[in-house]
């Protein structure tokens, strides 16, 4: 993988992509050279962009990299973000390629560049397509791997013994809201390091909206299942009907919108999941009891349980992934750590040192350089005077020889 940068920006693309560009170019040199060329030209770069959005279609949004050469073993989040990189890529040059070959093309064939828009469209819409795909991801995993955890949450019994688990007025969220957080923050580290940040800010607006809606109907639904007659002991999930268990309920999810909105690099969504769960539980209040520590000040999430299970890792597997026997979770960048180089500011007379003795060292040199320059230009002072004595010597001297010369 490589960094690309065109007018001014940054996109993190692969080889593959480097080399329809390089193809492209010298297809627009023929055509600069070649004036005669340039109508077969317009159709020949045309086909090579349909060509690469076709394949990549295939293999990434139709996984059909996991049956080819390269043998992925899933398709993952980093995966659909590169390609959204190679298309923001196509897309910020396609442009200058028009410009290029409509200066080489007769007024009369300008037509022929139609092709060149109707590719835009197509990597406009492939893009949607895996932006949609990324929210998809979250919704597999919240549906069919994390949604199984309800039925094993009461929240009247967990209100009653919240007193002896409660420090620092900070309660840890219920399995079921804990995983929700876990995965949507992988998805952001991966997402967070691959994206720019108007498509990050597009993605996770998407992915609130989705899970703003579905906390709630998930509750609802699973309160509204029947027993099943064949597994009477299975667990079942209901409403709370005390009033800490109503507000334990509506606290929770409380805390996953505050902490989601403090991810950083999101949009902050405005959520009504708690609302929802208000009225459904008829709490009058306008607002939950606050359970859970606001927003840190640097943005961070203020989830305690940074450290992943195990079975977390393999929900992930198994949600990011579109074939069921594909088990690889996402891989997870963490985010290098970027080293600050900071300049002290340059002495002068209108600069605020930060301390007394910082302005006095300060002082100190500037008078120690204005000293040793003023000794210098005594010294060239004094070469210059040495220089002129030695010259009027040596013409006295010149003016004796040429009197005893005509005695």
């Amino acid at each position: 993988m490589a960094d690309a940068e065109v007018e001014g920006n940054r996109y993190k693309v692969v080889w593959s992509c480097l080399l329809l560009l390089e193809m492209v170019m010298d297809d627009v040199a023929c055509a600069a050279h070649f004036q005669t060329l340039a109508t077969n030209v317009v159709g020949k770069v045309a086909e090579l962009f349909r060509f690469f959005n076709t394949r990549s279609t295939q293999l990434v949004l139709g996984a059909g990299a996991i049956h080819s050469a390269a043998r992925l073993k899933s398709i993952n989040a980093k995966h659909l973000s590169i390609v959204t990189q190679c298309i923001a890529l196509v897309l910020a040059i396609l442009p200058h390629i028009r410009a290029a070959l409509m200066a080489q093309l007769p007024a009369k064939q300008h037509a022929l560049l139609s092709d060149l828009d109707k590719i835009k469209l197509d990597y406009s819409d492939h893009s949607e397509k895996i932006l949609a795909k990324l929210v998809s991801i979250i919704g597999g995993i919240v549906e069919h791997s994390l949604a199984a955890k309800i039925p094993q949450t009461n929240f009247d019994k967990l209100a009653s013994t919240a007193s002896s688990s409660v420090e620092n007025d900070i309660l840890e969220p219920t399995p079921f809201i804990d995983s929700v957080l876990t995965n949507t923050k992988k998805m952001h580290q991966v997402l967070n390091v691959m994206l720019p940040p108007d498509l990050l800010q597009d993605v996770f607006s998407q992915i609130f909206a989705y899970l703003d809606q579905k906390i709630p109907s998930l509750y609802k639904n699973f309160a509204a299942m029947k027993i099943d007659p064949n597994a009477p002991n299975t667990p079942r999930f209901s409403m709370p009907t005390t009033e800490y268990g109503k507000q334990r309920m509506v606290s929770e999810v409380d805390h996953m919108t505050r902490t989601l909105n403090c991810l950083d690099g999101v949009q902050p969504w405005h959520f009504t999941a708690t609302k929802v769960l208000e009225r459904e539980l008829d709490i009058k209040d306008e607002e939950p009891k606050e359970n859970y520590r606001s927003c840190p000040e640097n943005g961070a999430s203020s989830v305690n349980n940074d450290e992943k299970k195990e079975t977390d890792e393999e929900e992930t597997q198994q949600g990011s992934s579109f074939e069921s026997q594909a088990q690889n979770t996402s891989p997870l960048y963490e985010e290098e750590a970027q080293q600050i180089v900071s300049t002290e500011p340059h002495a002068d007379e209108h600069s605020s040192p930060t301390s007394s003795v910082d302005k006095e060292t300060n002082m100190e040199i500037v008078r120690l350089d204005v000293k040793d320059d003023t000794q210098i230009n005594d010294l060239n002072g004094k070469d210059k005077e040495d220089n002129k004595t030695i010259e009027t010597v040596s013409l006295v001297q010149s003016e004796e020889e040429d009197k005893s010369h005509t005695t």
